[in-house]
């Protein structure tokens, strides 16, 4: 699919708005900081209307462009830098790329 270049870059609300809803869809948790973390972003910022991506192309569209996926991946990297997320999941799966919302960071998303 071509890449398209018809959406407004992302501003700082705009990458807090898309790493919240990660976090508040559970996303962030199962997926952590990988490859699929792309295509979630592209899914959110549809969501939230930041971007147009047509349902049936979502999984296979590469719209999002690389200067928003590190804004994205920069904001995540506060947010466990700030303690708000920290890695591992469970004890299952205790380091990177999992994920885990911190007692501070459950109160942080409370606001």
């Amino acid at each position: 699919m071509k890449i398209s270049e018809k959406y407004e870059s992302f501003d700082e609300q705009k990458v807090e708005n898309i790493v919240r809803e990660l976090i508040k869809s559970g996303v962030i948790f199962t997926v952590g900081i990988d490859r699929a973390l792309y295509q979630y972003i592209q899914r959110v910022a549809t969501k939230l209307g930041y971007m147009d991506i047509k349902p049936m192309d979502l999984g296979r569209a590469y719209v999002l462009r690389n200067e928003d996926y590190l804004k994205v991946v920069d904001k995540i990297w506060e947010y466990i830098t700030s303690g708000i997320l920290a890695p591992g999941r469970n004890w299952e799966n205790p380091r990177f790329p999992n994920l885990h919302l911190t007692v501070k960071g459950k109160k942080f998303m409370e606001k």
